[in-house]
């Protein structure tokens, strides 16, 4: 099982940084620059470091379909459409792939020394930290083979 580690984040932020900055998606519309600022915005997120996004979810969000996503038992699915407030927030992250690495780093370090205190996620609501674990690293995974690297 993949764990986000120092080792993967070091690998992630070498196949963010080979998609060339005019990259067409294999699917979807999302450009590289788009990509990063979302992937900033879901990691701050899950720090409890934005609130521009409430938790949206419901029962079944919560009880079905969070633990088969979570534990990877569904596929991510693709062109899958994004809340309209949650894709607003990512619109209007700051960042590049320099923020995303400090702060993978500092995500790392407060999993280590056991003081994150993880947000809820906007749909499947309190996952906790090894709950959000598994979604930064599926969801990178996803977007990766969106991006072809």
């Amino acid at each position: 099982m993949q764990h986000m580690d120092e080792p993967y984040v070091a690998s992630l932020m070498e196949r963010l940084r080979a998609i060339p900055e005019d990259a067409t998606p294999r699917w979807g519309s999302m450009t590289r620059d788009q990509l990063i600022r979302h992937l900033i915005w879901l990691v701050r997120h899950s720090m409890d470091r934005s609130k521009a996004v409430p938790f949206m979810g419901n029962w079944f969000t919560v009880r079905v379909l969070a633990p088969l996503m979570v534990r990877g038992w569904l596929p991510m699915p693709k062109n899958l459409k994004m809340p309209a407030l949650m894709l607003r927030a990512s619109q209007q992250e700051q960042g590049d792939l320099e923020t995303l690495h400090a702060l993978l780093e500092d995500y790392l370090a407060q999993v280590q020394e056991g003081s994150l205190a993880p947000a809820a996620h906007p749909i499947f609501g309190d996952i906790g930290v090894d709950g959000w674990e598994q979604v930064h690293l599926r969801h990178f995974e996803h977007h990766l083979r969106q991006f072809g690297v």
